[in-house]
């Protein structure tokens, strides 16, 4: 797989198994090593200092690591501009299944995940490479759809 400017690399991304082992440590009171991994500096520096808090921030972090393993590959993936491929595809796949009424800015917003400053440029870049159509409903609305 290739990438380039709207993709993320993957060196940036962060496995699920990696971020455990490095919780192991925490087993003998070096903890917080999965949440630096995880881009969670703040709270792995608070984990670090305090053992984990006390271990008990440790242990609830076993049910947790999955879930920050998937928010950092989110947040990297939008870091710098770099979206994940899936964006692109989650929207022109969006596009094609509404065909001719199309979809809007919420509808985007509720399917794919994301948060409207993030998929607004990303409309803005496949409607330049001519790749979405942007117009109005009948109630006025703006719609994007194939073109």
């Amino acid at each position: 797989m290739t990438y380039g400017q709207d993709h993320t690399p993957p060196h940036a991304m962060r496995s699920v198994g990696m971020a455990y082992l490095l919780w192991v440590p925490s087993m003998f009171g070096v903890a917080g090593l999965h949440r630096f991994y995880t881009r969670h500096w703040w709270t792995g520096l608070l984990w670090l200092l305090t053992g984990g808090l006390c271990g008990v921030g440790s242990v609830v972090d076993l049910f947790l690591i999955p879930e920050q393993v998937r928010l950092s590959n989110r947040s990297a993936g939008m870091a710098g501009n770099q979206l994940p491929m899936a964006l692109g595809q989650g929207i022109l796949a969006l596009a094609r299944r509404r065909g001719m009424r199309g979809f809007t800015l919420n509808d985007a917003v509720l399917e794919l995940g994301y948060s409207p400053e993030v998929i607004r440029p990303e409309l803005e870049r496949l409607m330049k490479e001519d790749c979405l159509y942007v117009t109005n409903d009948t109630e006025g609305r703006i719609i994007y759809r194939e073109p």
